[in-house]
């Protein structure tokens, strides 16, 4: 079968077309390829801040709340600050506290001597009630002490204390039992904390006055 001129004209106008057709057809694939490409990638940043920011809210608000923890536990303890018939004791260091109280314990006594301290990045409360009398001297309690943990992360600890009398605050008080040894108007505690993750590290500072 012979092909005349015209039928050949009509193929290769159908082959171009089809040479089009496909060659718009590639190019619809790049763009969409190269859209889709975009799109994740502007859906795993966001969803890459969404995520970072939600990860610090949840260490920020860990910490607040294991800061929150250990100032009622110390706020509680010195606040009941108190001085023997002795005017013992009270030893205010600017990164440790050891004092008498006269806060409620776990042996049912009537009189504590606490310490709080910093070690290897945690906060220690260390108690001792080895006495059964109010105003027993220091050197009477005997060596039975009980130390816990009440804070973990933690990478500083300092303590001022406040004269009212000359409204001032010093890094040291000391009551070492004599007749001037006085308590404290007030202390204040300051702490930097970090959530378990190290994602987070926050610094809060409460006052707690002594009665």
């Amino acid at each position: 079968m012979k092909i005349n001129n015209h039928q050949t004209s009509i193929i290769k106008r159908k082959l171009s077309i089809f040479r089009n057709d496909a060659a718009f057809t590639i190019i619809e694939l790049i763009v969409a390829i190269t859209l889709a490409s975009m799109i994740i990638l502007i859906t795993a940043m966001i969803f890459k801040q969404t995520s970072s920011a939600f990860s610090e809210s949840d260490a920020r608000n860990e910490v607040y709340q294991n800061v929150r923890a250990a100032f009622d536990v110390i706020k509680r303890d010195i606040s009941g600050a108190t001085l023997n018939a002795n005017r013992e004791w009270f030893k205010g260091e600017i990164n440790a506290i050891t004092f008498l109280s006269s806060t409620s314990n776990t042996n049912d006594q009537p009189i504590t001597l606490i310490k709080y301290f910093l070690q290897s990045n945690t906060l220690n409360k260390s108690e001792n009630t080895d006495t059964a009398f109010l105003n027993a001297g220091i050197f009477a309690f005997g060596t039975a002490t009980t130390t816990g943990i009440i804070g973990f992360n933690v990478s500083t600890l300092q303590f001022r204390y406040y004269d009212m009398s000359e409204d001032s605050w010093a890094n040291t008080w000391d009551c070492p039992g004599t007749n001037t040894s006085i308590l404290p108007d007030a202390v204040e505690v300051k702490m930097t904390v970090s959530d378990m993750r190290n994602r987070y590290t926050g610094t809060s500072t409460s006052i707690i006055a002594i009665p």
